[in-house]
């Protein structure tokens, strides 16, 4: 500012160089600082050239300049977008966005942003520019002027412009499909025209005659309605089908082209054509449940579909079924998207004219069906449709659907109930509002099957044939590998009498010499085992809801039961019911690696109440906890408050105005400026912490010790309780409690403390109208080792905050009741040479001179 206010008391041209090197330096500091910033730096620039250059006739005195310089601080907002938006070319994306954002929390739209550049000479190249970096138009949030009319040239390049992206794969059918950025339904105007399409005002024709005669027409339909052909006059067109009206243009052109009429074999033939060179736009208006409900400018060539696509499609609570277009108060169609989306059906879809109104309503019903179909989620139903519609809409079900018998949770009155739904009564069964549909899965287990695992060649599953024997079982599986266990192996049977288990032990060796044979019986699973496996007897593990994991090694026959007595018992919040056991599984494809199992126990202990589990060699077992089952939580508040106090949470989510209610609120004593959130460090380590307290205690001087000051028990959080307060429960500052937090609220303070290289370190009564440095004064002032840039101020809440620079300026941090002034220390210049080593390096350079000037004497 010193700069130009100098350069203004040159002479223009002097005036001229000095604001363009300021300039240079304004693009510098554009791209640093904040908008708010260069806005009152950029006026300063604009006034100095208005005050010396173009409009200097005009603005000749002081005070109309002074007038002129404050206009221009008003409109800064606004100069500040068009000296950011016309350098998009040379911004990042990072920069963009920032941009953005900056002028959303002013309350600008995207819309609003966007003819705000246009009005500031951005071009549409680069404001496509942006969208480009930015990767489609940014959210925007609520609140969206419904007034804005959104151009054809805007819903080509994004149809999404006014529309917050939603999450995608939403359960909700038809709603992604109005969220997908990629896709566009802007009608194509490169296609041929519809013969059905009715012309009007601000259509644009082209008549081409070829033949015996060659001309061509560039005509519009006036508002009138009239197509004005040289040498013919007027022709009526509006309201016209293309087809009629070319009939009706060609009977209009007869009168000076004879040759239409003609055969086409005759040499005095004239052929003609029509066809659009550019549509009019049609204002459509679109309401009811919809994203962004207003006024639409659209293509005339625009359906229905189009009209919703720009207007973000409904929303959850408006209809799919049943969008209405009325025409001149007239109902005209209804127009389903369930039937577009499933069918491909246009029906109802019809092109929209000038002054068309769209409307979508509320929904009437929806269904929840999930499990095993195709397309799970929530449907809209009409009231004619049953369950058979809506498995149309879901493509019917899963090869492994159950389909004999569908559940339907309904509501009841006050409460729900579950009904079942026969294979028979689809087409018949009515849906209503709210019901849900559960699909089940077909049981998964074969019911003629064999199955051999381990050192076979191909383990699996095979047909069961009746007398089927053990020796066949294994041909089927190609015998054994070089691996197998010869001397053991055993078939596992499920007997039909109840959960019983039955082991029948073989020797694999004398199944296949033909000395011992085993007929098998449906579901039998055989197991060939590996050498390896059978040597190594492994061990077995048991963990979680116990008292003392541990792992024994594996005994034979060991039950559940023994592995948690060895454990120490059940935890207090385990859940006996609940326990997993993790099997090793020996592939040799390298498919699997383990399989678990599921089981239940008696939470006594008691043997004769459960058929004991078969475990294996380096099994794991893991009991699970109940569920909701956790430590309790609790945290401190301290200091000047009702009830001071260690309370315990009552849930995850409470936060510190409930600690605070607990504690009967503030005292009248207390500093609310003051207070701060203690939380403890989640990775202190306290093993570490000992391990450096007893390095620092050696006695040897010599000892290195590495102290990791990062590893500290807690940190303290600022907070603004005054604005927490003010703001309430749904304020930023009401922080989530943490296990183990501690609110401090101290009492009134009244002293400032000054630290650090100051002359007299010391506490001073706090004033309200003195600033950071008439505390140092206070305090002495400055010493000579002082860094004064770096003077920074632990505000009593725990915010630290630091000396600001500007250019040559300074600006240092405000002071509160109880706030820390630390001045750091200037580092140690170590290259820097004491006065003796000066004076004694002086010295022998003097006695060398001497020496020489002797010698040459």
């Amino acid at each position: 500012m010193f700069v130009l206010w100098f350069s203004s008391l040159l002479n223009p041209y002097f005036n001229y160089i000095i604001t363009n090197f300021v300039i240079k330096i304004y693009i510098f500091v554009n791209r640093v600082c904040d908008f708010c910033h260069t806005r009152f730096f950029i006026a300063i620039i604009i006034y100095f050239n208005l005050r010396f250059e173009f409009l200097k006739p005009m603005f000749y005195s002081k005070k109309s300049s002074v007038l002129v310089l404050l206009f221009l601080l008003i409109i800064g907002s606004g100069q500040s977008v068009c000296a950011t938006t016309s350098q998009v070319s040379t911004m990042s994306s990072d920069e963009i966005k920032a941009f953005v954002t900056t002028q959303q929390q002013k309350g600008l739209s995207n819309e609003q942003i966007k003819s705000l550049a246009k009005s500031n000479g951005v071009s549409d190249s680069e404001i496509s520019s942006i969208e480009d970096k930015l990767g489609g138009t940014p959210k925007v949030e609520t609140g969206v002027d419904t007034s804005l009319n959104v151009k054809p040239s805007a819903i080509a390049s994004n149809p999404n412009t006014l529309i917050q992206q939603e999450v995608k794969n939403d359960p909700l059918f038809g709603y992604d499909f109005f969220n997908n950025p990629n896709i566009s339904f802007q009608p194509n105007l490169n296609l041929a025209t519809p013969t059905n399409y009715q012309l009007g005002p601000g259509d644009a024709l082209v008549i081409s005659l070829w033949g015996a005669a060659e001309n061509t027409y560039d005509v519009e339909v006036n508002r009138n309605g009239l197509v004005k052909l040289p040498n013919i006059g007027p022709v009526v067109v509006s309201g016209l089908s293309i087809e009629v009206a070319t009939q009706k243009i060609k009977s209009a052109l007869k009168r000076i082209y004879a040759g239409i009429s003609a055969p086409d074999s005759s040499p005095y033939k004239i052929f003609t054509s029509v066809s659009l060179s550019n549509v009019r736009s049609v204002q459509v208006d679109i309401i009811g449940q919809v994203k962004v409900p207003g006024t639409y400018s659209l293509s005339a060539l625009s359906t229905v579909l189009n009209g919703l696509y720009a207007s973000g499609g409904p929303t959850k609570n408006g209809t799919f079924r049943e969008i209405k277009l009325v025409r001149n108060g007239k109902e005209i169609s209804y127009f389903d998207i369930y039937k577009y989306l499933i069918d491909g059906s246009q029906e109802g879809n019809k092109t929209l004219q000038d002054q068309d109104v769209i409307i979508v309503g509320a929904y009437t019903s929806k269904i929840t069906i999930g499990g095993a179909v195709k397309r799970p989620g929530v449907y809209e139903i009409k009231d004619s449709e049953t369950l058979e519609d809506l498995l149309e809409f879901v493509s019917g079900f899963k090869s492994n659907a159950y389909r004999d018998n569908i559940k339907l949770t309904r509501i009841d009155g006050d409460r729900k109930k579950i009904k079942e739904i026969d294979y028979n009564n689809f087409r018949s069964f009515r849906l209503f509002d709210g019901d849900i549909i559960n699909v089940g899965s077909i049981i998964d287990k074969i019911e003629n099957s064999v199955t051999i695992n381990g050192s076979v060649y191909r383990p699996g599953n095979f047909e069961y044939t009746p007398n089927i024997s053990l020796l066949q079982l294994l041909e089927k599986a190609s015998g054994i590998t070089e691996t197998a266990y010869l001397e053991r192996g055993i078939v596992k049977r499920q007997e039909k009498e109840g959960d019983v288990k039955t082991i029948i032990s073989f020797s694999v060796s004398d199944i296949l010499n033909g000395k011992e044979t085993i007929l098998l019986k449906p579901n039998d699973i055989v197991q060939i085992f590996n050498k390896s496996v059978v040597e190594d007897r492994g061990k077995i593990s048991i963990s979680g809801a116990v008292n003392n994991g541990t792992s024994i090694q594996f005994i034979e026959g060991i039950t559940l039961e023994d592995l948690v007595i060895t454990a120490g018992g059940y935890k207090k919040n385990a859940n006996s019911e609940v326990i997993d056991v993790i099997r090793e599984v020996i592939d040799e494809d390298y498919k699997t690696l383990n399989k678990v199992f599921n089981i239940s126990a008696d939470k006594s202990l008691d043997l004769s109440n459960n058929t004991p589990f078969v475990f294996e060699p380096n099994d794991q077992i893991v009991v699970r906890s109940l569920m909701g089952s956790g430590e309790q939580l609790y945290a401190f508040i301290e200091g000047e408050v009702s009830y001071p106090g260690q309370y315990f949470s009552e849930s995850k989510n409470e936060k510190l105005l409930d600690l605070l209610d607990k504690a009967g609120g503030l005292s009248p004593y207390a500093f609310q400026e003051g207070a701060t959130l203690i939380r403890q460090n989640p990775y202190f380590n306290e093993k570490a912490l000992s391990i450096t307290t007893k390095s620092i205690n050696v006695d040897d001087e010599d000892t290195e010790v590495n102290v990791d000051l990062n590893n500290q028990k807690e940190f303290r959080v600022g907070i603004n309780l005054k604005k927490l307060l003010k703001e309430g429960e749904n304020s930023k500052q009401n922080l989530v409690l943490n296990n183990g937090d501690r609110l401090v609220i101290p009492s009134v303070k009244q002293t400032v403390k000054v630290e650090g290289e100051v002359l007299l370190p010391t506490l001073i009564r706090f004033d309200k109208g003195d600033n950071l440095k008439d505390y140092i004064n206070k305090s002495g002032g400055f010493s000579s080792e002082a860094k004064k840039g770096k003077v920074y101020v632990i505000h009593p809440n725990g915010d630290i905050a630091s000396t600001k620079h500007f250019l040559f300026f300074r600006t240092y941090p405000d002071i509160k009741p109880g706030s820390i002034v630390l001045v750091p220390k200037k580092q140690e210049n170590v290259s820097r040479l004491s006065t003796q080593e000066v004076i004694g390096i002086s010295t022998g350079f003097t006695t060398l001179a001497l020496l020489i000037e002797r010698l040459f004497n």
